[in-house]
């Protein structure tokens, strides 16, 4: 797995960046726990029990995951171990979601760092 922005896509990239620097104003340091993951990695992933679908967008590298250094630092690496009830990850989750993210705290099965590249809605003209 890679923790490298460089290795996002060119058209996600600049928003990553965007969301990291909103979370520097926000007083919120996170650190970057992935971003772009091979099939093989999102398998082993799926078998850890830390994914729960087979084709992530990180394997197409339009996707991120953050974590509060505050949970980093107290619990490591492993997302399973996370406070999920820290309000920490309500106020990222609204960052990234002012940016036009999407969450994975609004999913079923949270994945509370996790934010994804949506494309932008264009209409069309007669």
């Amino acid at each position: 797995m890679s923790r490298a922005l460089d290795d996002l896509d060119p058209v996600f990239k600049p928003v990553a960046f965007e969301l990291l620097a909103r979370c520097v104003e926000a007083g919120i340091p996170v650190v970057v726990v992935d971003t772009r993951r091979t099939a093989a990695e999102q398998a082993a992933n799926v078998a850890k029990g830390v994914s729960w679908v087979t084709r992530s967008k990180h394997q197409d590298g339009l996707a991120i995951d953050v974590c509060p250094f505050s949970q980093y630092d107290a619990h490591g690496p492993d997302k399973l171990l996370w406070e999920a009830g820290d309000p920490i990850w309500q106020r990222l989750g609204a960052i990234g979601e002012r940016l036009g993210l999407r969450w994975g705290g609004r999913w079923t099965q949270a994945d509370l760092g996790h934010f994804e590249y949506v494309a932008p809605v264009t209409t069309r003209r007669a």
